[in-house]
C-alpha cells in the first residue's frame, strides 16, 4: 500500500525539476559501485550477430554482470532445437539453459536483472514466465531489432504493439523505426518514461569487423578468379510478408551456375524456410532433403546454415535476394544487390535502399542482370554507395553507444 502511494506521488510530480534532481542524486548515491545486471533471452543462433557486439562490450566492462538465458525455439523442428541451444552454450560468459531436466523453467526473476534484452518481439514463442509483460514487472525491457522492417505490412509484425507496450529501451535500427515507435506512445516517450533511440545498428559494426575474418566458403587460391554469388530466398510465399521466390528459381539458379566453369554460389535460405514449407505442405521433408543434396554433391554449389554469415558477405561478388535484412547488411560491402521483387507496399526507408538495387521480376531479367554484373558492368554503383553512406555515416560504433546509454540510464536517470 505504502509502495503504491509512493509510486502515485512520483508519477504525479515527476516533472517537478526539484524532485527530479533529488531523485537523480539519490540514484547516483544508491547505485554507486553496483553492477548492472543484464540478461539476454536467446533462442536463435542466426540472430545472435544482432546482439553479439553489445554483449561483448558489456562482458568486458567491470560495471556489468551479464547472463545469457537460452530458451528452446518452438518455431523450428524439435531436432534443430538442441543445435541452437548448443550454439549458445559454447559462448563466452555465463549461459543458463532455461528449461530444466524435469521440464520446469528456471526463474528469471531470481537473477534480479535490471535490464532484459529480447531477440524477437514475439512473446508467443516464449513460455509465460519469460514473456515481456511478465518480465516488465521487475526489470526494464530492452530491444535491438533482429531485422529491418522494409514494408508497411511487416511493420505491424516487427513493431508489434503488444510487445512494445512493455519495452522501456528501444534501440532502433534506423531513424524511421525510432520515429514510428516514438509517435505511437508519444506521451510516454516525451515524458521520459520510455526511450526510443537511434544510436546505430550493432549488426553493421559486426559486418565491418568481419572483413578480414575467414569464411567457410571461397578461401582457396583457386577461388580468386571465380564469380561468386550469394542467394538468400525468403521463408514464406505469403504475399503480405514479402513472398519468397524460391520455387521460381530453385532449379534455374543452380543450373545456371553449373553451366559455367568459373561460377559458384552459396545458398543461404532463411532459417525457417524449409520447416515452414513442410508445415504449409508446399514441400515434404523428403523433398527438402533431396533438394539440399545437390549442394553437397555438385562442385561450385554450397549450402550455408551457419549462424555467422558476415565473412561470406565479403567473399561473395553479388547478392541475389528476396525481401530480407541481408540486403541492407550487404550494402556495407558496397557490392551489387539483385532484388527479386515482391508485390508489396514498401516503406520510405526501403524505397531509398531499392534505389541502389537491381530489381528483377522474371527469370529472364534475373539471368540477364547476373550476366551483366559478371561482365563487370555496374551502372547503379554510385546510388548504392550513397545508400550505404546514409546507413553508416556517423553510426559506426553502435555497440559502444548502446552500452554508454545503459550506464547513463542506470546510474544517472
Amino acid at each position: 500500500m505504502l509502495k503504491q502511494k509512493a509510486k502515485n506521488f512520483y508519477h504525479k510530480h515527476m516533472d517537478n525539476p526539484v524532485l527530479k534532481g533529488m531523485l537523480a542524486g539519490y540514484r547516483r548515491y544508491s547505485r554507486k559501485g553496483k553492477r548492472l545486471r543484464v540478461v539476454l533471452i536467446c533462442q536463435m543462433p542466426q540472430l545472435w550477430n544482432k546482439q553479439e557486439s553489445v554483449y561483448l562490450q558489456m562482458l568486458r566492462d567491470p560495471q556489468f554482470e551479464c547472463t545469457i538465458l537460452t530458451v528452446p525455439d518452438e518455431s523450428i523442428a524439435k531436432e534443430h532445437q538442441k543445435e541452437s541451444l548448443a550454439f549458445f552454450d559454447r559462448l563466452e560468459g555465463r549461459v543458463i539453459q532455461a528449461q530444466k531436466a524435469d521440464g520446469s523453467w528456471a526463474s528469471l526473476e531470481e537473477l534480479r536483472p535490471d535490464y532484459v534484452f529480447y531477440q524477437r518481439p514475439y512473446d508467443h514463442y516464449l513460455p509465460e514466465c519469460y514473456r515481456s509483460g511478465t518480465v516488465a514487472a521487475y526489470a526494464r525491457i530492452c530491444y535491438i531489432p533482429y531485422c529491418y522492417a522494409c514494408t508497411v505490412p511487416v511493420e505491424a509484425s516487427c513493431y508489434h504493439q503488444a510487445f512494445f507496450t512493455n519495452v522501456y529501451l528501444f534501440f532502433a535500427e534506423n531513424a524511421y523505426a525510432r520515429d514510428l515507435v516514438y509517435h505511437r506512445e508519444e506521451a510516454l516517450y516525451g515524458a521520459g518514461r520510455k526511450k526510443a533511440l537511434y544510436l546505430g545498428y550493432p549488426a553493421l559494426d559486426q559486418i565491418l569487423s568481419a572483413r578480414s575474418v575467414k569464411s567457410m566458403f571461397w578461401e582457396k587460391e583457386e577461388d580468386a578468379g571465380i564469380f561468386k554469388m550469394l542467394w538468400c530466398p525468403r521463408w514464406t510465399t505469403d504475399k503480405n510478408l514479402g513472398s519468397s521466390n524460391f520455387f521460381e528459381y530453385k532449379d534455374a539458379l543452380p543450373g545456371l551456375v553449373q553451366s559455367k566453369e568459373d561460377w559458384s554460389m552459396v545458398f543461404r535460405p532463411h532459417p525457417m524456410m524449409f520447416d515452414n514449407f513442410v508445415k504449409t505442405g508446399e514441400m515434404t521433408a523428403r523433398e527438402a532433403e533431396s533438394y539440399l543434396r545437390q549442394y553437397q554433391a555438385q562442385a561450385g554449389l554450397y549450402y550455408d546454415k551457419e549462424a555467422d554469415y558476415y565473412a561470406t558477405l565479403w567473399r561473395s561478388d553479388i547478392l541475389i535476394a528476396d525481401l530480407t535484412t541481408v540486403m541492407i547488411e550487404y550494402l556495407v560491402t558496397r557490392k551489387p544487390i539483385i532484388y527479386c521483387v515482391a508485390d508489396i507496399e514498401y516503406n520510405a526507408f526501403m524505397k531509398g535502399i531499392l534505389s541502389g538495387c537491381y530489381c528483377v521480376e522474371t527469370w529472364e531479367e534475373l539471368r540477364q542482370t547476373i550476366a551483366m554484373l559478371s561482365a563487370g558492368e555496374d551502372p547503379l554503383k554510385e546510388q548504392r554507395e550513397a545508400a550505404e553512406d546514409l546507413l553508416l555515416k556517423g553510426k559506426e560504433h553502435a555497440a559502444e553507444a548502446i552500452v554508454r546509454e545503459l550506464k547513463k540510464d542506470f546510474y544517472y536517470k
